[in-house]
């Protein structure tokens, strides 16, 4: 019988390979559903405006600080009382997706971290904040989410 080949030369890859991280970042931002779709799928639910965001090096992680103008669903999300005008901050493992601009004011939807941070994944649910769409996320705060408690 054959000897299996030792996998030395197998391990011996590009340097490049060694940067990919658990989730590969998308070249674009791309964000799927509704409001209402994602309303159910997120963990936290909030409009904020966002007074920072980290600019380091591409592979590493991004922070965006927001303050507060609404929670809709807090999803296990240490958040002060009351939340508006509280400030969060929010981790971007992809920094530039969602995409966010100091200044602007967003809906956010996004997930609650291991250690109870919030987190927006690049493919987290992010738009631009508009009033009227206040009344619709006060609705979907009220309705049961189908399969959650």
């Amino acid at each position: 019988s054959k000897g299996k080949a030792p996998p030395g030369p197998k391990t011996v890859t590009p340097a490049a390979t060694v940067t990919v991280t658990a989730t590969p970042c998308p070249q674009r931002c791309r964000r799927a559903g509704t409001l209402q779709s994602n309303f159910c799928s997120s963990d936290f639910v909030l409009t904020g405006t966002v007074k920072s965001v980290s600019r380091g090096p591409p592979e590493e992680r991004g922070w965006a600080v927001v303050s507060i103008l609404g929670l809709y669903k807090s999803g296990g999300l240490g958040v002060p009382q009351p939340a508006k005008g509280a400030s969060l901050r929010l981790q971007l493992p992809c920094r530039l997706c969602p995409a966010l601009k100091k200044g602007s004011s967003y809906i956010l939807m996004g997930r609650v971290g291991t250690d109870g941070g919030a987190v927006l994944p690049p493919d987290a649910f992010v738009v631009p904040y508009r009033q009227q769409q206040q009344q619709i996320l006060g609705n979907l705060s009220k309705r049961p989410c189908r399969g959650n408690p």
